[in-house]
């Protein structure tokens, strides 16, 4: 079992958690075996930064990584605005982690709207190339917790991401 946080970079954990502002990532690694790379919610990283942290990480670390927004927010999975390119270039930049053995999975986090609103959900599923790699998947509106999706989940192994969210009932699914 791996025990971590999502991210590293957080100016109040100075003090607190770490003892300086110095080599934070360092300081995080010696206390936790993974951790969750939020950055590339918001960006598609550079490959030379995933090689840094390749490098930076002590052997048995492991990364997970969020999807980009672009596919997950902006084109709500739409495979006809592009998205399996987009994949594409994501787990391209993403490969030194993998080489390097410290790769995780990769975290889908949708934005909070209904099943109904991404109709390419199983078409998307389906470009997944989880032979290669291990995908999760974080709902944030109520509509996607049943069977119908958790039947899609498993036949395209795609773990459910289990989240402590006000908005939504706690469930606990395995597939």
């Amino acid at each position: 079992m791996y025990i971590g946080t999502s991210g590293w970079d957080y100016d109040d954990w100075i003090g607190p958690f770490y003892a300086s502002e110095k080599h934070i990532f360092s300081q995080y690694a010696n206390i936790f075996d993974t951790v969750e790379i939020n950055s590339t919610f918001y960006s598609y990283p550079s490959i030379n930064f995933i090689r840094g942290l390749a490098k930076a990480a002590p052997p048995g670390f492991r990364f997970s990584a969020k999807i980009p927004k672009e596919i997950t927010h902006k084109k709500r999975l739409n495979l006809s605005l592009g998205v399996e390119n987009d994949l594409e270039r994501f787990l391209r930049a993403m490969h030194p982690l993998k080489s390097e053995r410290k790769l995780g999975a990769f975290l889908i986090q949708l934005p909070p709207i209904a099943r109904d609103d991404v109709p390419h959900f199983e078409d998307f599923l389906n470009i997944l190339p989880t032979e290669k790699y291990r995908f999760a998947i974080e709902f944030r509106h109520e509509s996607w917790l049943c069977d119908e999706t958790y039947s899609l989940l498993e036949k395209y192994n795609v773990a459910f991401t289990i989240v402590d969210e006000p908005l939504l009932p706690p469930v606990i699914k395995i597939t």
